[in-house]
């Protein structure tokens, strides 16, 4: 039985003529695509954690589906990966059924997001009607109620069919026996230290909190995380928001000076809602609709693109200036929409069919100058930063595909573990727009429709989608980390993949680029341009700026023969397990 009410929000189907109607899709190269790829043929875990990957990939080999595996590898990064997937944050999932079940097979989304406190009121970080931006990403006051356990119990529990406590026994064990630190882990705590508090230091310190946080290699133990997770495990969601450990984060969060209550966490249920989806080259992409703005986005970008592929801007392939500049616009026009239109859905109209429609996307692109930037865009009006996340992809054996984005926003979230839970808490208050026009961490500026409001859900830019054929097979999962750079991360790896012909792994190793109407910067990957490319993008008009990864991209690919291909990104520290 659901420990907690489901929210059934009203339902939006879009289905966007704006893309080529179903067309004929080429086949994908399979050899090609396997070369230099770890494959398997009865299921896959792709993740940034061999060790929760690994989880994962014990389920599908004892009969569990692929939301079983999802919800296992989870928990299990949970333990191994704090920094960003801890029980104090939130999520999305992308559930699609093969064909081949018996089953509904139509698409399934679960928004599992921070929600606002109760007590959260519009101006809470403002000091002088300036936005403090410290207010809003360290400490007990940046957090909203956590999502993640009563999302991935609510997926168990519908779409699932192994009992949580087999789930969460491996989980359970290595945080009481401890884990060993990975790099990416001890380098997350470098970064964030002198924002943790003492109960988080004396964690992620394994014993030496005076000198500084766990080092590579070293065993960190997380026993009060353990009794956290033994809770949910004998009761369900109720043993993280109803019981004494809910009591325990009330009590520690509000001494620290926030504002969470009990009917916060009581109260708080994750939404089914309808996946936004259209076609691209041929192939259905079924991705999350907001509180994510990430799909919304996606497919606008997607259809921005068509239009620059049929008047031949992209057919010099991939990093040609040309292609380079289209895709830079179309992000510039869907990020300039996004800022503007898009929020929680339950408290703001999101006008999803006017921003995917045929004659608005085409007016849009008519701003496109094939010849130079247009310096000037701006957000239509239609009718009515390092990776702080981890995005993993699973499928079984019978073809059944999730995909599922977590994150606590920053690097440990707010820094801030309530004493006695182990649960490191989110900052995801900073991604609410505190101030219109005001960025938040990851320079991402919003207005009014995501304006803070108690109860509701923040914009966020994750991006889980799953790309299907036109008999309903579930053929590409991907998603990715990185905050704004988690949708052009994605964008890339279909564009690449799909009209670039790339196999996989190197449609996600390509270098990169990123825009995100504001600030004006095009972003680039370290040396992943040519000094004539990017002389030509300036003459063009372009303010480049070169900088580390833009995101990290986790997917797989099965094909028509039943082989399935993983693709960790190279940037991360990801892991293809197979079955």
């Amino acid at each position: 039985m659901n420990a907690l009410k489901l929210i059934m929000t009203p339902l939006f189907f879009i289905f966007v003529p704006a893309f080529s109607p179903a067309p004929v899709a080429k086949p994908l190269d399979e050899s090609e695509s396997t070369r230099f790829a770890r494959t398997g043929r009865k299921g896959m875990v792709v993740a940034d954690d061999e060790q929760s990957a690994e989880l994962g990939a014990q389920v599908l080999r004892k009969g569990g589906n692929a939301i079983d595996a999802a919800v296992a590898t989870a928990f299990g990064m949970a333990v191994t990966r704090p920094h960003f997937a801890s029980l104090g944050g939130g999520g999305f999932l992308v559930f699609c059924p093969s064909p081949k079940t018996k089953s509904n097979s139509s698409c399934h989304v679960i928004d599992f997001r921070e929600m606002a406190p109760f007590a959260a009121t519009r101006d809470m970080y403002l000091k002088d009607g300036k936005a403090v931006a410290n207010l809003s990403r360290n400490g007990a006051l940046a957090s909203g109620v956590p999502g993640i356990t009563a999302g991935l119990l609510h997926a168990l529990e519908k779409f699932g069919s192994k009992k949580r406590r087999e789930l969460l026994a491996t989980p359970i064990q290595w945080a009481n026996q401890g884990i060993k630190v990975s790099t990416h882990t001890e380098n997350a705590a470098s970064r964030r230290w002198n924002e943790m508090n003492e109960s988080a230091r004396k964690i992620f310190g394994c014993g030496h909190e005076a000198e500084g946080p766990c080092r590579s290699g070293e065993t960190l133990k997380q026993t009060d995380l353990a009794r956290v997770l033994q809770a949910i495990s004998v009761h369900g969601a109720a043993g993280f928001y109803k019981g004494s450990y809910a009591q325990k984060m009330v009590s520690e969060i509000r001494k620290a000076g926030g504002i969470l209550t009990q009917q916060d966490f009581e109260t708080y249920s994750p939404k089914e809602r309808t996946p936004v989806r259209s076609f691209y080259k041929g192939y259905e992409v079924v991705t999350m609709p907001p509180p994510s703005s990430g799909g919304t986005v996606l497919l606008q970008m997607l259809a921005f693109l068509e239009r620059a592929d049929k008047a031949g801007q992209l057919k010099d392939g991939f990093g040609s200036v040309s292609a380079l500049h289209a895709q830079i616009h179309a992000m510039k026009l869907a990020f300039a929409d996004r800022a503007q239109h898009m929020g929680d859905p339950d408290f703001h109209r999101v006008p999803f069919e006017q921003l995917l429609a045929t004659e608005y996307l085409n007016e849009r692109w008519k701003s496109f100058d094939s010849g130079k930037a247009n310096l000037n865009v701006s957000a239509g009006s239609p009718v009515a930063e390092p990776t702080h996340t981890t995005h993993f992809s699973v499928m079984d054996t019978a073809g059944n595909a999730a995909a599922i984005t977590l994150t606590v926003n920053d690097y440990f979230g707010s820094g801030f573990v309530p004493a006695g839970t182990g649960v490191v808490m989110n900052n995801q208050m900073d991604d609410f727009s505190a101030q219109p026009g005001v960025p938040n961490l990851f320079g991402l500026v919003g207005a009014e429709a995501n304006a803070i409001t108690p109860g509701k859900r923040p914009l966020s830019s994750m991006s889980p989608t799953i790309v299907r054929d036109l008999d309903g097979n579930n053929r590409i999962v991907l998603g990715a980390a990185g905050g704004p750079r988690i949708i052009t991360a994605v964008l890339q790896t279909l564009v690449n993949r799909l009209q670039f012909d790339m196999p996989l792994v190197d449609a996600i190793a390509a270098p990169r680029i990123h825009h995100q109407w504001k600030p004006v910067t095009v972003r680039i990957e370290s040396n992943g341009l040519s000094a004539e490319t990017k002389e030509k993008l300036t003459t063009m008009g372009y303010t480049i700026e070169a900088g580390g990864g833009l995101g990290v991209v986790h997917a797989l690919e099965r094909f028509a023969s039943g082989r399935i291909v993983g693709a960790p990104d190279p940037r991360g520290e990801g892991a293809t397990v197979a079955e």
